[in-house]
């Protein structure tokens, strides 16, 4: 007849928080991969890059009231 603790299996240790948060080169890696994916997704969107900037020109300059 089997005992009670041979019929369970081995219980896997709880993952500790230290362990979560440790550095691991692949994570840089991701974290690269997908900052520059975002951006290219982000920029191919945008059909001129002046659109994505305020910038503002000499007319502009020229247009715009004087505050007296």
């Amino acid at each position: 007849m089997m005992q009670r603790n041979e019929q369970r299996p081995p219980r896997i240790p709880p993952v500790s928080p230290k362990d979560l948060l440790e550095f691991r080169p692949w994570m840089l890696a991701l974290a690269v991969f997908l900052a520059c994916a975002i951006g290219i997704a982000i920029m191919e969107q945008v059909p001129d890059p002046r659109a994505v900037f305020a910038q503002a020109s000499p007319q502009d300059g020229a247009q715009a009231p004087r505050a007296p």
